[in-house]
């Protein structure tokens, strides 16, 4: 991931008037800035980030023959209680506890429940039931299930995924969740207990009141193997159970992540190198060029120099076209002066460091005006022979005569 940090907000303001035959640049407003590529990682202890919730919840089954029952009857109300923690702001778990009853039909042949493994053949448990309950069972027969589950889900920031604005603290959030649960049916109305897997999937939409307590509403569904409901040889197909759910949510114990950028070693020496340049310009007049042996004496180191990315033959224009143009303010203003452009070779070859120089002796004739005559190539450790720190990758200034 690459992101423009500002890591040095400081603006300079360069006012300067000139001759417009030396196309100088009469203003320079600048901000300079530092190309920084890091890594994010968002830290938490294991106690925190845990949440705790309670919904009231409407399920549906969803059979291959339950569409025959209207949605009022095949809706029933239950419960559902979670415990969950945020491990990162994109992701977390939680696990879910759950009951209800479910309301289905099957319209196929009477005595496919297996109730009583005893019953003898025409004596039908199921259709006795529902006779005594005044339901007519010629076409078929509603079925009654009462149970219970426990479910494993994993969760994940549906708004993180595509923007990390305000990614900890947002009064609306949105989540889907995707898991397994086990389905634990009782032995009820005819129907034997049996146990399925289910597989999970959902959205869920927050509202935080608080910082600790939240408003949530879910829509999700479950699939299962299809003889959850009871029903004998239907081989593998499925069933699915729909529900949607409102409830409340509350924070418990600490919360929220240490956040932590991970900044490659070689970009926070280019950043800090960054600063030392932007701490000695404030100290200087703009369209000023410090001579480090005083006098014009031959060998003279001027200041500023040009910073490169490390190993590479490019730099940062808005934190460095400034420096190069203030050394070509002051041979437009010296002409007796003639300036060696020196390829420092502290930390790169000789080679990379003639490239460098000679980059910036084409900015000075071609941009300036700086005639070819005024200019020499040299390539040498500026660091050693100066006695100077931070300049590995730069290219320095010294005067000829």
């Amino acid at each position: 991931m690459k992101k423009i940090l500002t890591a040095i907000g400081i603006v300079l303001s360069c006012f300067t008037v000139v001759q417009a035959q030396n196309k100088e640049i009469k203003q320079i407003v600048r901000m300079d800035t530092v190309r920084v590529d890091y890594k994010t990682r968002y830290t938490s202890s294991f106690g925190d980030n845990f949440y705790i919730e309670a919904d009231f919840v409407g399920r549906m089954l969803m059979g291959e023959d339950d569409s025959q029952l209207s949605f009022g009857k095949r809706l029933k109300p239950g419960f559902s209680l979670t415990l969950g923690k945020w491990f990162h702001p994109d992701f977390g778990v939680r696990l879910n506890f759950g009951g209800s009853r479910l309301k289905g039909w099957n319209s196929g042949p009477t005595g496919i429940y297996s109730y009583d493994h005893g019953w003898v053949t025409g004596d039908d448990p199921v259709r006795l039931y529902w006779e005594n309950q005044g339901v007519e069972t010629k076409n078929g027969y509603r079925q009654d299930i009462k149970y219970y589950e426990l479910n494993a889900d994993l969760l994940f920031d549906l708004y993180n995924v595509f923007h990390s604005n305000k990614r900890l603290n947002r009064r609306w959030t949105a989540q889907g969740y995707l898991g397994v649960g086990m389905l634990r049916a009782k032995n009820y109305h005819g129907m034997e207990g049996n146990l399925k897997i289910g597989f999970r999937l959902g959205v869920i939409g927050n509202y935080n009141i608080t910082s600790r307590l939240g408003a949530h509403l879910t829509i999700g569904s479950e699939i299962t193997n299809s003889s959850f409901d009871g029903e004998l040889g239907k081989g593998k197909k499925f069933l699915g159970i729909l529900s949607g759910s409102v409830g409340l949510s509350y924070r418990i114990g600490k919360q929220g992540f240490k956040i932590v950028r991970l900044v490659p070693e070689e970009q926070i020496s280019a950043m800090n190198e960054a600063i030392s340049l932007i701490r000695e310009e404030k100290t200087l007049s703009p369209d000023t060029v410090r001579i480090v042996n005083k006098g014009y004496a031959h060998g003279s180191l001027l200041m500023p120099s040009v910073v490169f990315h490390k190993k590479q033959l490019s730099f940062n224009e808005e934190l460095q076209m400034v420096n190069i143009f203030r050394v070509a303010r002051y041979m437009q203003e010296h002409k007796d002066v003639r300036v060696c452009i020196v390829g420092n070779t502290g930390d790169v070859n000789e080679r990379l460091a003639r490239n460098r120089a000679e980059h910036i002796r084409d900015i000075l004739i071609n941009k300036y005006g700086i005639t070819p005559e005024r200019t020499e190539i040299q390539v040498y450790d500026v660091n050693e022979k100066y006695g100077v720190t931070g300049y590995e990758q730069s290219v320095n200034f010294s005067i000829i005569e």
